[in-house]
């Protein structure tokens, strides 16, 4: 096994990482394998800026929810020929 440092930690080389990770997330239980998803998935695909319009879109379609002003998605999909 070959070793190398890391952030003053001594880790594993990659090939030999991947494998041992994924044996150690065989090991966890369900609420474990929950959590790592949610840590694995933000480092997996890190955050995406939204620029001012969509924001204010996203806003305003908050909005809309808030105040009670909805499509249901069946007469979305009818007005988007779906």
């Amino acid at each position: 096994m070959s070793l190398q440092r890391y952030n003053d930690l001594e880790v594993i080389t990659v090939t030999i990482a991947r494998e041992y990770v994924k044996a150690l997330v065989d090991r966890l239980n369900e609420e474990q394998v929950k959590a790592l998803w949610v840590i694995l998935n933000a480092m997996a695909w890190p955050e995406v800026e939204i620029s001012p319009e969509d924001e204010a879109d996203i806003e305003e379609g908050l909005a809309d929810l808030t105040a009670g002003r909805k499509v249901s998605a069946e007469d979305a999909w009818k007005q988007l020929g779906i």
